[in-house]
């Protein structure tokens, strides 16, 4: 009679260590997973810097998608419990608080998702709005002159090539087909290259 308890037990044990050893392989299988799947990102990101033609960036663009669609059908995100959600969150508010810019703009951020009317979402806008400003002030008032020109060229740089950009942005949303999306990634590449 007493050797049943005690192989119940042993039973019980070595399902435990079984179980354990089996989640051992699958987190380290799933963390080789994924570091193999940024390798063949990284080569194949190698592989389109290297590239001389679009017509090679265009297959290798392609590659990498499906590369990353594969990857993500293999291995589908999990889905965080409450508590492990919170845990981020405040880890994340203790990281923002060491900046009083960053932090007052997070807190604004979430005022204006939590108001309820427009006039409440409108005076945080209005607020915001200040915030970025003082911000931008200050950021520019620790700027030599030559880092202020330097900005300046870059603004002007960085409003023309939107203005390029924009409509053919337009485009590509409306595009139907395959073939329209690639010519159109093409001629905003070609703009890129003409700002950079």
């Amino acid at each position: 009679m007493r050797t049943l308890p005690l192989l119940l037990v042993l039973c019980a044990a070595c399902v435990c260590c079984c179980a354990s050893s089996l989640q051992a392989q699958v987190l380290p299988a799933a963390e080789s997973a994924k570091s193999a799947h940024r390798e063949r990102m990284r080569s194949l990101m190698v592989e389109f810097k290297a590239a001389a033609t679009d017509a090679q960036r265009t297959a290798i663009h392609d590659r990498m998608r499906e590369e990353r669609t594969a990857y993500r059908n293999a291995n589908p995100p999990t889905e965080l419990s409450p508590a492990e959600q919170e845990a981020r969150r405040l880890k994340m508010e203790e990281t923002l608080k060491k900046d009083p810019f960053r932090w007052e703009r997070y807190q604004l951020r979430r005022s204006m998702a939590a108001a309820g009317t427009v006039e409440e979402k409108n005076k945080y806008q209005e607020q915001m709005n200040v915030l970025m400003t003082r911000h931008r002030a200050e950021v520019e008032a620790k700027l030599t002159p030559e880092q202020r020109a330097m900005a300046k060229e870059r603004e002007l740089k960085n409003a023309a090539m939107q203005q390029e950009i924009l409509p053919l942005q337009e485009k590509l949303r409306a595009a139907k087909t395959q073939e329209e999306r690639k010519a159109l990634r093409t001629q905003m590449r070609e703009i890129f290259k003409k700002y950079r």
